[in-house]
């Protein structure tokens, strides 16, 4: 798709701006006529999105456009009154009061909505059209200030990045990323096919390849930044074409391996915003890595919580990240634990009770005596007093109820990730007879949800591409599943077995099945110990 070059124009609507493409930069700033942006009242437009240059349309490429709301664009029906003489151009001393009352403000609030802007050098070529980052300032306003504090604005890479540093972030990213991939995967053929050759060649591709550490880190990236990335090398110079999964395109040996990219050294190239039916509708079919081209079929692309289509391109068309999300609950629990602390540090204060006018004369007396008390307080420490006209007290501030409210503020902070608090901070529940059993079992049901939603459709395509790489074609008899996370002690899978042999047993005596068909049942089954075991062709 052709790439147009623009800018914003500085004309601002009372609380959006107009995206403006007749200027080749956002260096090249100012009111743009061409778009009647100039002396118009901001109340008179509706949000307009998507103007085209005019040597665009001339040359009749099809421009990437953003939608505007509404059903006849402003500009062009103001255009069409003042042919008729039935508009007049709005007093000059009226825009600029307008502009700034509104424009400011219109052009903060836009922010939220303005696609990604990439550090230099990850998009090469020319520039898209209205791509301009959101950055945070001194001067914001409030309202952004908040939607910042509350995880609904995205707060650019860097600050993502920085989160991941402390603790709390790093260990709700962990537990998922770990969880998902501790058990791993299980090959196996469907049917009575025997695959056991193919599944181990495939099994010993996948170590080579390392896919389940870059699985891993494609979670930690979901989490730390809302998207991973991972790059499938094929050892050819040219990316911009589809990576088509057939023999005649996919040859033997072609897959060379996998590499784990960080979405702040990339940024989605070409996309549609016109048809909300065709296929690549937010869709990026291209990206840019660090100035080069890749088309997305050869960057696999991990997002397990998405935004709505009008927030895409300012996410870069990730998803929101666990950081994002936890961070206002990770600052209440930063505050709750620092106002604990210093609340037990100074919780008691030593009050005297003195005659004030003794010391009228001589304030340094007074404040030498408060001092050496100070100083030399202690277990160990006397202090003298005039039991007459002196009294000594100790104000303490009750302590009791904070341990409960510190553990509350980090229970808020597991119920973002959705993590049991001794997966997250290994602290077991508290009380008789307490269990944390039923709280892991919900646990591993999302980390499962999870592997179905994020890891599978990438899986099936690594697989495919292995099959590929190692044999030529793909093989529709081998698939595979995710292993279950919860595991059974050794008695109780011993006790398991038993009644699955004698079940086993009862059903050869009555009929229903064959010795053949049992072992080949007790082959088939990865949980069992006789898992792999010959079966008899025929």
């Amino acid at each position: 798709m052709p790439v147009s070059r623009g800018g914003w124009c500085e004309w601002p609507f009372f609380y959006w701006p107009a995206p403006c493409l007749h200027y080749a930069s956002k260096e090249e700033k100012g009111s743009c006529r061409e778009c009647y942006h100039q002396g118009l009242p901001a109340f008179l437009f509706p949000v307009l999105w998507g103007g085209r240059t005019k040597a665009a349309l001339a040359a009749g490429q099809s421009d990437r456009r953003e939608p505007y709301l509404g059903s006849v664009p402003q500009a062009e029906r103001f255009r069409s009154q003042q042919g008729r003489g039935q508009g007049a151009p709005f007093p000059q001393d009226m825009a600029q009061a307008l502009r700034a009352a509104g424009g400011q403000a219109g052009a903060e609030r836009s922010a939220l909505f303005r696609p990604y802007q990439p550090p230099a050098g990850v998009r090469g070529g020319a520039i898209q059209a209205h791509d301009s980052a959101f950055s945070s300032s001194a001067m914001q306003p409030d309202w952004l200030t908040r939607a910042q504090a509350d995880g609904t604005a995205f707060p650019g890479y860097p600050v993502l990045a920085e989160l991941a540093q402390r603790a709390e972030y790093r260990h709700m990213v962990e537990v998922i990323a770990t969880e998902s991939t501790r058990e791993w995967i299980a090959f196996h053929a469907r049917g009575g096919t025997d695959k056991h050759a193919r599944i181990a060649e495939l099994e010993a591709e996948f170590t080579r390849l390392e896919v389940r550490q870059a699985l891993r880190s494609m979670a930690e990236y979901d989490g730390y930044y809302g998207m991973g990335l991972l790059y499938a090398d094929t050892g050819q110079s040219i990316n911009e074409t589809p990576l088509l999964l057939r023999p005649e395109t996919f040859r033997k040996g072609m897959l060379r391996a996998l590499r784990a990219v960080e979405p702040v050294w990339t940024m989605a190239d070409s996309y549609s915003t016109t048809n909300p039916l065709s296929a690549d509708f937010y869709a990026p079919t291209h990206w840019w890595v660090q100035g080069q081209r890749v088309h997305s079929t050869r960057l696999l692309r991990f997002v397990s919580r998405q935004v709505p289509d009008l927030l895409k391109p300012a996410y870069n068309f990730g998803g929101v990240s666990l950081s994002q999300m936890a961070r206002p609950y990770v600052e209440n629990w930063v505050r709750t634990r620092q106002s604990v602390s210093d609340l037990l540090n100074a919780f008691s204060v030593v009050a005297l009770s003195t005659d004030m006018t003794a010391y009228t004369q001589d304030p340094e007396g007074l404040l030498g005596r408060v001092e050496a008390f100070n100083r030399f307080r202690s277990n160990r420490g006397t202090f003298v007093l005039d039991k007459e006209r002196e009294k000594l007290d100790l104000l303490a501030a009750p302590l009791a109820g904070l341990d409960r409210l510190q553990a509350q503020a980090q229970e808020q902070m597991c119920s973002v990730a959705q993590e049991p608090l001794v997966k997250f901070a290994g602290i077991t529940p508290a009380g008789l007879n307490a269990s944390a059993e039923g709280e892991i079992r919900v646990f591993y049901d999302r980390i499962s949800a999870y592997q179905e939603n994020t890891f599978r459709p990438a899986l099936t395509t690594i697989m495919h591409m292995a099959m590929l790489s190692l044999w030529g074609e793909t093989d529709p008899d081998i698939s595979f599943s995710f292993r279950s996370l919860w595991q059974m002690d050794a008695r109780t899978q011993a006790d398991v077995e038993k009644t699955r042999t004698e079940i086993d047993e009862r059903n050869i005596r009555a009929g229903v099945v064959t010795p053949a068909e049992a072992r080949r049942r007790t082959a088939h089954d990865p949980s069992g110990q006789y898992a792999g075991i010959s079966v008899p062709q025929g």
